[in-house]
């Protein structure tokens, strides 16, 4: 358990701001999805306290309560349920249609995903640009947009050594995926997780708001 506070608040929160910041990019470019012209705000979302795998709400005390004092892990809570909070007031006044927001801390703490739910279809999705085979021949960093399960995924990985492996075999640096059908959309995001893992998680929050 930690006894420097100092650095054991902002050891988590590093990571999980990029993260966010990354989400939050994506999610305005090209993922949000697109109104329907109704108000859904009647028809509310609850995304769950955990997900598969060890995955617990960001916003609750018992995601950092394995590696915090208690004081610390409820000052962590409360940072990310400020956020979730501003979060979904911004959602709530740009958009006329029920929408949450919500991240979950692994139980190490090494990964972060962001999880939006929302009452209404999907939008565009796709990367910027979507890498060709010279990409994955010379070792360039790389954009992929994949279809697994019921998602479709934005698979970003970084530049690597063509003789250390193959390109395509490497970590990906960030991953989004969205699932969407009729007027159900969910979102999830996260670095360094598989697009195939990602979407399990994805699911899981589908499953309890659908």
């Amino acid at each position: 358990m930690s006894s420097t506070p100092s650095p054991a608040l902002t050891r988590w929160t590093g990571p999980l701001a990029g993260v966010v910041v990354l989400a939050v990019l994506v999610v305005f470019a090209v993922l949000l999805p697109k109104a329907t012209g109704g108000s859904n705000a009647e028809d509310p979302l609850d995304l769950p306290d955990t997900l598969p795998g060890g995955y617990t709400a960001a916003d609750r005390g018992e995601a950092f309560a394995g590696s915090y004092e208690a004081e610390e892990a409820e000052t962590l809570a409360g940072r990310q349920a400020s956020a979730r909070q501003h979060s979904d007031e911004v959602l709530d006044e740009v958009y006329d249609y029920a929408a949450e927001t919500r991240t979950y801390a692994s139980e190490d703490l090494t990964t972060a995903v962001f999880v939006q739910a929302f009452r209404a279809p999907g939008g565009a999705f796709a990367p910027e640009t979507i890498s060709g085979e010279e990409a994955a021949a010379t070792g360039a960093a790389s954009q992929e947009l994949v279809r697994e399960g019921d998602a479709i995924c934005i698979v970003q990985r970084p530049a690597v050594d063509p003789a250390a492996g193959a390109p395509q075999d490497a970590a990906p640096s960030y991953v989004s995926c969205q699932r969407s059908e009729g007027d159900l959309t969910v979102q999830a995001t996260a670095s360094g997780l598989p697009a195939a893992d990602l979407v399990e998680l994805l699911d899981a929050a589908w499953d309890a708001v659908a």
